[in-house]
């Protein structure tokens, strides 16, 4: 499909989400109206439709709002997570493959109170409550892929034939210009 950029906007009383085509620029392709200040953005595609979905972090509502970044409209989930939405990442569940959404929140709650920062995961597609909780205030999230102890291995072991192939090279290399000086 063609490239699209999310913007999200606004303040503690009004916000929306605008999407631009990045290639050709011009006015908002589409604009969503999510009525406060949006903090985090992330895509994923939904695995049962495949079509792709977009979350909204809301700083003020502690509320993640799941749309249809190509079609616009009403939210199609709404994710509570009791706190100020800092930053979003998704990433996919290596044993079933589903989406999963990190949500980094702390800061206030609905009454004002403080809230410690947490990190939570959820399931996009179905909502619901956090799968996983860590307990830690973050600002900025990146998933990545650890290497398994099985590639770590192959790894030593690449790095190991390299060596001893340079090794063997470098000798063969240094006769090669031997003979050369000879003659």
């Amino acid at each position: 499909g063609e490239p699209r950029v999310a913007c999200g906007t606004g303040d503690h009383m009004r916000g929306d989400v605008r999407v631009f085509d990045p290639i050709t620029g011009g006015a908002a392709l589409v604009v969503i109206d999510v009525g406060s200040e949006v903090k985090a953005l992330a895509v994923f595609k939904d695995a049962a439709t495949g079509e792709p979905r977009l979350a909204c972090g809301l700083f003020w509502d502690g509320k993640v709002l799941i749309f249809d970044p190509v079609a616009g409209g009403e939210a199609l989930l709404v994710i509570d997570v009791g706190g100020e939405v800092k930053a979003l990442v998704v990433f996919e569940d290596p044993a079933t493959g589903a989406p999963r959404l990190a949500c980094g929140t702390g800061g206030l709650d609905e009454d004002g109170d403080e809230v410690a920062g947490k990190v939570l995961v959820f399931d996009p597609v179905a909502g619901g409550e956090a799968l996983v909780v860590i307990d830690v205030d973050a600002n900025v999230l990146v998933v990545f892929a650890a290497p398994t102890a099985e590639e770590e291995e192959e790894e030593e072991e690449c790095e190991e034939e390299e060596e001893e192939y340079e090794d063997n090279g470098d000798d063969e290399d240094d006769d090669d210009e031997e003979e050369h000086d000879e003659l």
